[in-house]
């Protein structure tokens, strides 16, 4: 498994193209977010799917015009039950990886995809037992942000498809998110090609003396002719 995950990041990453613009270098997101694991089945707690709910935050730096990294932590909480069996549910992640955004100027809409990899935490504990693990997980998800301000987006939505080794079997989880993103530019981006120099020639700065001096100059030719 580990040799597809380096092979997803190696055909994700050289995608982004390196073009300088004036995108907001640095993004946080922050909002609601949905988990739908199969840990509890798979530790014998349920019998079937739960859904857990929780938050979802992140910071992007845009490196290029397209292709930046991302930072992000979800918390999950929940005490779901089945067949009057309660279990208290936590859920933690911490991811990090690049993210690829193309830019719709037209309408102001991001489209994004990322591939990041982490850790995952997660306790259960019912009346008559308990667990907890820390393992190895990976998402990958895209979604959209639309520019309402200059400083401010809207994520209606994020949908992510995570896997996690907290036991034996792999957990295939799927994710969905939507909030706000506030963004930061720290100065505008210098252009690839700068100004030319200020003319600093006498004509520039006082065109007056040289043409005085031109016609001067023609007053001494007619005057030796």
């Amino acid at each position: 498994m580990h040799r597809k995950i380096l092979l997803l990041a190696v055909v994700l990453v050289p995608l982004a193209a390196a073009v300088a613009g004036d995108e907001p270098r640095l993004e946080a997101f922050g909002g609601y977010s949905w988990l739908s694991t199969s840990l509890l089945q798979d530790t014998g707690f349920l019998p079937a799917r739960e859904g857990l709910s929780g938050f979802d935050s992140s910071l992007s730096w845009n490196i290029t015009h397209n292709l930046g990294v991302v930072a992000e932590g979800s918390g999950f909480f929940g005490t779901p039950s089945q067949d009057g069996t309660a279990v208290r549910a936590r859920d933690y992640s911490f991811f990090a990886g690049p993210k690829i955004t193309h830019h719709n100027r037209s309408n102001n809409i991001e489209v994004f995809i990322h591939q990041l990899f982490g850790m995952s935490h997660a306790t259960l504990n019912s009346a008559t037992r308990s667990f907890a693990s820390t393992g190895f997980s990976m998402e990958a998800g895209f979604g959209m942000d639309i520019v309402v301000r200059k400083y401010v987006s809207i994520r209606p939505f994020q949908v992510d498809y995570m896997i996690s080794q907290l036991t034996y079997h792999t957990q295939n989880q799927f994710r969905l998110s939507a909030g706000i993103v506030f963004r930061w530019k720290f100065g505008e981006r210098r252009n690839a090609f700068r100004a030319p120099p200020p003319d600093c020639s006498p004509a520039a700065v006082d065109p007056t003396k040289t043409q005085r001096k031109e016609s001067n100059a023609a007053e001494v030719a007619y005057s030796s002719d």
